[in-house]
């Protein structure tokens, strides 16, 4: 549609000549005929005027055009006195409905800017909810909550205060401030919103409060619960989070050695990451420990069937009967076979192990290592020169038959050799679907770290995985590095 046809009313309302005709034609009709029946277009034109946002001073400027030709040209005093008062009226009839129809349209303005804002903040909070259950650390949630609720409310501070129970190792006050709030022993202040925080149990546990705050109804006030419920229920989940990490890295120290033994010509160091954000114990484990009796020393690398409470109580059988058996067996096969034997006999469901053990013996030009890799990786070896290959043969994992095939193999290391132990989880590590981490590129970075100590090395590995897993590794991984120094 175009041309004059395709005008809307507003349109053309907005177009000052176009209205300033129309009511002079209705004016005019009015001082000719005098009847009320004619004022009507008045209340029309004046409506109309508000709604194509025409100013007072527009609508007072068509009137004057009418008067200068409908009553100033008229000779006759009595006629032109007629006339001016009908003027009059028709003009008093269109400021009255202007004034009514504007009053109108701002309450309308009003109620839709409140109804938007309200829609805005109910957004904001919404919003708030996503982001504070993802937020689980309590100093998180307490931070992101005071922030958006001086967002939202348009205030001009926030201040949140919480009281955090001293089990879960914290300090026994948390504060979170945005922008700059006024003392707590400042004067009463106008303005202000407050709402609780609360906890498990649903017992008050904190405070937050926003300051100049523009508008302190009850709309505002409803939003402030609003976000203090939602971020009480996350600070909720916190604590128990909390409680459950807590629990869960308390529980992965306890099956794995607190330090390395300080062995006298020997550069040794261990990594360990859990998989994931560390909430569930995983089956990885590692040990290095001095076998009494003999000037040998036990090294232990393995990986328990599954996570969680079952897998730790395995692991935690696995390692502890490595370091037993050692007492009585001096062969690697035998420690091995006493390990199976106690895992068929201790397990109430079908979890396995795979696992290196082996015993370490030094000598003034090295060090020799008896192994038994039970289906686990096989180990790495970095020679002095750089050239990096596998060594030993797989055995059957434990856990499975009571008589596994094991079998020892023998390793010897000369000044710059160094022994990699690893799990799974540094060459299984997989991004959609695709290997990105494995064996190869494993032997690959061990050729070009270059002769670095035992602990460097460990670092470059555990790095590389983490890297290539691009966030926190899908499994748990374990790293020991077994160097022996160049002489001096």
């Amino acid at each position: 549609m175009s041309g004059a046809a395709g005008r809307t009313r507003e349109q053309e309302t907005r177009s000052d000549g176009t209205f300033a005709e129309r009511y002079r034609a209705a004016f005019l009709r009015y001082l000719e005929s005098g009847d009320e029946a004619h004022v009507t277009p008045a209340y029309e034109l004046s409506r109309e005027a508000v709604g194509g946002h025409l100013s007072l001073l527009e609508l007072a400027e068509a009137h004057r055009r009418a008067v200068a030709q409908g009553v100033l040209p008229v000779r006759d005093p009595i006629r032109q006195a007629l006339l001016a008062e009908r003027a009059a009226d028709f003009l008093r009839e269109s400021l009255a409905t202007f004034e009514i129809a504007h009053r109108g349209y701002l309450e309308v303005q009003e109620v839709a800017r409140l109804e938007h804002e309200h829609a805005r903040q109910l957004q904001s909070v919404a919003e708030v909810s996503v982001a504070l259950n993802a937020a689980l650390p309590v100093a998180d949630v307490i931070e992101l909550v005071t922030a958006e609720a001086r967002h939202v409310l348009g205030g001009s501070a926030a201040r949140a205060q919480l009281e955090l129970p001293s089990s879960l190792q914290l300090r026994e006050q948390l504060t979170a401030v945005s922008g700059n709030p006024p003392p707590r022993d400042a004067p009463a202040i106008p303005n202000v919103l407050r709402a609780s925080l609360t906890g498990r149990r649903g017992l008050v546990v904190g405070e937050i409060e926003v300051f100049g705050v523009e508008e302190t109804d009850a709309g505002a006030e409803a939003i402030l619960v609003q976000l203090a419920q939602v971020a009480s229920a996350a600070l909720g989940n916190a604590q128990i989070y909390g409680l459950e990490r807590e629990i869960a890295e308390t529980l992965q120290r306890s099956l794995l050695p607190q330090r390395l033994p300080q062995v006298a010509g020997l550069d040794l160091d261990a990594r360990y990451c859990a998989a994931g954000d560390g909430m569930v114990v995983g089956g990885d484990f590692y040990d290095v420990f001095r076998i009494e009796g003999v000037d040998t020393w036990g090294i232990a690398i393995g990986d328990v069937c599954g996570k969680g409470p079952d897998a730790a109580a395995l692991t935690a059988l696995v390692r502890y009967t490595l370091r037993a058996a050692a007492l009585w067996e001096q062969r690697p096969e035998r420690v091995m076979a006493m390990l199976n034997a106690a895992i068929l006999d201790q397990r109430s469901d079908y979890r396995f192990c795979t696992a290196l053990y082996g015993q370490l013996k030094l000598s003034p030009t090295g060090g020799r290592v008896d192994f038994v890799t039970a289906g686990h990786p096989l180990p790495l070896v970095r020679r002095a020169g750089g050239q990096v290959e596998a060594v030993g043969t797989h055995s059957t994992v434990l856990g499975v038959v009571p008589d596994p095939s094991l079998h020892t193999d023998t390793v010897e290391l000369g000044p710059g050799d160094m022994l990699l132990l690893y799990t799974d989880g540094v060459t299984e590590v997989r991004k959609r679907g695709r290997e990105v981490f494995g064996v190869d590129q494993l032997m690959a970075l061990l050729r070009e770290i270059g002769d670095v100590s035992a602990a460097k090395a460990a670092e470059r590995v555990e790095d590389a995985v983490l890297n290539a897993s691009d966030g926190p590794p899908r499994d748990d991984l374990a790293v020991v590095a077994i160097r022996i120094p160049r002489v001096a």
